[in-house]
């Protein structure tokens, strides 16, 4: 049911049952004090057995879900490119001890969650941000080194695999630890981490124009940083990709109002081909998740997660397709993808009915459900075209619940009676 919400978002869960609103995907499944009620009994752990010492992680509420899901994610086989970076999942409760705020994100307030992403966005690797003293290790490469060593863990050393992470995570020392363990990194780099590398100002890039660039290699562990004057100046090292060789990007030239062709670096190409896995994923969530408003902090980690493993699903399904030559329409969109895996999960608690199987004659099917939908008052009281007419069919009248009659309003499609005893069909339109 959260899957089909997903689908069709609305401000509030009450709205999928209002009379006006409503949306039978949702509504016809279950109601909305049982759906309501199955939110309130949600938990991961239990409270009353769990120990001190597990309190001192802060995800404790929800570690046995995010352990299982890690797993899964695990299981998947890692492409060669993968990128590292945050992941906001957004919340402005004051509940949750974890909560974050980073200016200049489109959710600034929210858990941060460090991921290791493919570059079309199946996530491979995650980790919770648990604040400043909630992460347990030595800061060794600082925050966002620690990070990357520590994502990388899961992948398998010596095969070729390339990763890339923004300037948050670039160092020397990360680099030359992950050449050690057989990796291969390309990142943006700050100023202060340059270590002494004494590549051109961008000032001296500036006079030379858009395109130039400068670059320095350390002999020692073949690690090569590059500065490209683009709109700005940008600074990236690797151990595995330098200037050459060089191509082509095409700019807007505000000065001579047209596109222009402009030298760019090799490394400047691979860093931005296969950096966005994580933002790609971003993108997908929000399309297909529907916030639910809660106090109880873990629960919305919970479903963002849970919306990350039909991502996920559907991506390696995307995969699939296309090794098997499956292309156009064939392939099912996300929208398609994530209604069929909740229509299947709707129906396999469904299938089963209760109590012994019938031996004699199949029984006849359930008949429909009618749920009527009034007009809204403004409609029912205008006294504009409510002409009566005849209906083939008999239906109980909407006043006074007890006769059943084949007369309804034509405009409101509301069966009412009128005799000599009573007039329903003027009560109606009165207030």
């Amino acid at each position: 049911m959260y899957f089909k919400m997903g689908l069709v978002e609305m401000p509030s869960i009450r709205m999928y049952w209002e009379k006006e609103t409503r949306y039978p995907p949702v509504t016809e499944v279950m109601s909305r004090n049982r759906f309501q009620l199955l939110l309130s009994l949600i938990h991961f752990v239990d409270n009353e057995t769990v120990s001190e010492e597990t309190k001192k992680d802060r995800l404790w509420k929800i570690r046995p879900f995010l352990d299982m899901f890690r797993a899964r994610c695990l299981q998947t086989t890692p492409a060669e490119h993968q990128s590292i970076d945050e992941m906001m999942v957004p919340y402005k409760g004051k509940f949750g001890n974890i909560r974050q705020y980073v200016r200049g994100k489109p959710h600034p307030w929210g858990f941060k969650v460090w991921a290791r992403c493919s570059v079309h966005g199946i996530l491979h690797d995650f980790d919770v941000y648990q604040g400043k003293g909630g992460d347990k290790g030595a800061n060794v490469f600082g925050i966002g080194g620690d990070v990357v060593v520590k994502l990388c863990k899961t992948l398998p050393k010596d095969v070729g695999h390339k990763i890339y992470a923004d300037n948050f995570f670039t160092s020397v020392e990360l680099i030359e630890k992950l050449s050690e363990d057989g990796f291969l990194y390309a990142g943006t780099v700050r100023k202060n981490r340059l270590a002494k590398c004494n590549v051109l100002e961008e000032n001296a890039l500036k006079k030379k124009g858009r395109g130039s660039h400068d670059f320095r290699v350390e002999s020692k562990t073949n690690t090569v940083c590059v500065r490209w004057q683009d709109s700005k100046a940008v600074t990236l090292m690797s151990n595995y990709a330098g200037p050459e060789p060089m191509d082509k990007a095409r700019r807007w030239d505000k000065s001579k109002k047209d596109y222009t062709n402009v030298d760019r670096p090799y490394i400047i190409r691979e860093y931005n081909t296969h950096m966005g896995g994580v933002d790609m994923l971003d993108a997908h969530i929000s399309r297909c998740k529907y916030s639910i408003r809660t106090r109880r902090w873990y629960l919305i980690l919970f479903w963002h997660f849970t919306s990350i493993g039909v991502i996920n699903a559907w991506l390696l399904y995307k995969r699939d397709c296309s090794l098997l030559g499956i292309t156009g329409k064939s392939v099912m969109k996300l929208r398609q993808f994530q209604s069929k895996v909740a229509q299947a999960l709707i129906e396999r608690g469904t299938t089963r009915k209760s109590g012994r199987p019938s031996l004699g004659e199949e029984t006849s099917p359930k008949p429909p459900k009618i749920i009527r939908v009034e007009p809204c008052e403004d409609a029912r009281f205008d006294q504009i075209a409510h002409w009566p007419v005849k209906r083939d069919k008999r239906r109980r009248c909407a006043v006074c619940k007890t006769i059943k009659t084949d007369t309804c309003c034509e405009r409101c499609d509301v069966p009412l009676c009128f005799n000599e005893r009573r007039n329903c069909y003027k009560l109606y339109h009165i207030k």
